[in-house]
């Protein structure tokens, strides 16, 4: 009987365990790197088509938001990207005004929305109109304000300016620097 007897080198397998090794430690090390990058996600948390918010104050509806979109955000702000409409209403329930803009976001934190871009608000009752680019309502205070240019027209005149503070219904208003009043002729001879 022949017994073959082999005995391997311990020093000939070193190249083959040095390469394992070194691949075992640089996947570790990416796979250490990957899992620390985290992505946060920034976007809504949910998204309502044709929503409809109300404002109201002991059982009394003060105030109607409707929208085509609105996205709840992480921090619960919310975002109006294509444009809201609000309704205003007095104690008796009559609408009093309204509120239009082309994009809208409500910070939570302070309760103050923001209007942007073609904002108008229309007074019912004394049939007045204000334009501007940028609005901020506060529901809570019922009031609205902007430091931006702003155009007001009432039946008998157009007056411009810079800055505005009003009630939410546009019943009254001052303008912090005014620049402009254009009277409007009637057209039956009157002034």
């Amino acid at each position: 009987m022949n017994y073959i007897v082999k005995v391997t080198d311990a020093n000939t397998h070193w190249p083959l365990l040095l390469f394992l090794g070194l691949i075992l430690l640089f996947s570790c090390d990416s796979e250490t790197a990957t899992q620390s990058e985290k992505v946060i996600y920034q976007g809504p948390m949910r998204t309502l088509e044709n929503a409809e918010i109300f404002h109201s104050d002991s059982g009394r509806v003060k105030a109607i938001v409707k929208t085509k979109k609105l996205h709840n955000l992480q921090n619960e702000d919310r975002e109006v990207p294509e444009g809201m409409f609000i309704t205003f209403y007095k104690k008796d329930g009559e609408v009093s005004a309204t509120l239009e803009a082309d994009y809208a976001y409500y910070s939570n934190e302070t309760k103050i929305w923001k209007a942007q871009g073609n904002v108008i608000i229309h007074n019912m009752e004394n049939e007045e109109t204000l334009k501007t680019e940028e609005l901020f309502w506060d529901p809570v205070a019922g009031d609205v304000s902007t430091e931006k240019f702003v155009k007001i027209e009432t039946p008998e005149e157009v007056i411009t300016g810079t800055g505005l503070k009003a009630k939410q219904d546009f019943s009254s208003w001052s303008l912090k620097q005014p620049e402009g009043v254009f009277v409007i002729e009637d057209d039956e001879g009157g002034e």
